[in-house]
């Protein structure tokens, strides 16, 4: 046995015989199988019956999903709103989050009210463009409702937005 280190793929052997030749066995167990049907002796076969009663099966499987598919979106709030787009987005997004959500607004638009013009315009931007990413992602679950990543986008967009307005909130406030 050769035991050179091989450093590139084209120093390989080219050639290398199998170390034992399967092709005898195989050809006898064809002839085998051929010697059997010509003789008379039916080969194992499957019932005649058996691809109609997969079919049967597949559109039996199909409807099950489609009733499965319209009881969980109607029970997850996923709804049909303008022009065939789905609302995905309450049911990733909980009420209770919308409400802490709505709380924290009206608590920053109170602090924005009291900061200087520059300031105020450059949070406000920031907020604005937290939101307006929000809505798009949403927008873009309508039309995909199942689509992982824009889920995990929403919910890291919505975190984001709760910890910038948490901070907007909290922003002047002397920790003791």
């Amino acid at each position: 046995m050769n035991s050179r280190k091989v450093q590139r793929i084209d120093e390989l052997a080219r050639d290398l015989p199998p170390a034992r030749d399967l092709w005898p066995g195989i050809a006898a167990a064809i002839e085998a199988d051929n010697v059997t049907a010509r003789a008379g002796v039916p080969a194992a076969r499957r019932p005649r019956w058996l691809p109609a009663a997969g079919m049967a099966a597949a559109v039996a499987l199909v409807a099950l999903g489609v009733l499965i598919g319209q009881y969980t979106s109607k029970q997850s709030g996923i709804g049909v709103v303008d022009g065939g787009q789905s609302v995905a987005a309450s049911a990733i997004i909980p009420a209770t989050y919308r409400k802490q959500r709505d709380e924290l607004l009206v608590a920053v638009k109170q602090k924005l009210a009291g900061m200087p013009p520059a300031e105020r315009d450059k949070v406000a931007g920031s907020l604005a463009t937290l939101q307006r990413s929000i809505q798009e992602i949403e927008a873009a679950l309508g039309k995909d409702p199942a689509n992982a990543l824009l889920q995990e986008l929403l919910v890291n967009s919505c975190q984001e937005e709760m910890r910038a307005l948490t901070a907007v909130r909290d922003s002047g406030r002397q920790e003791t």
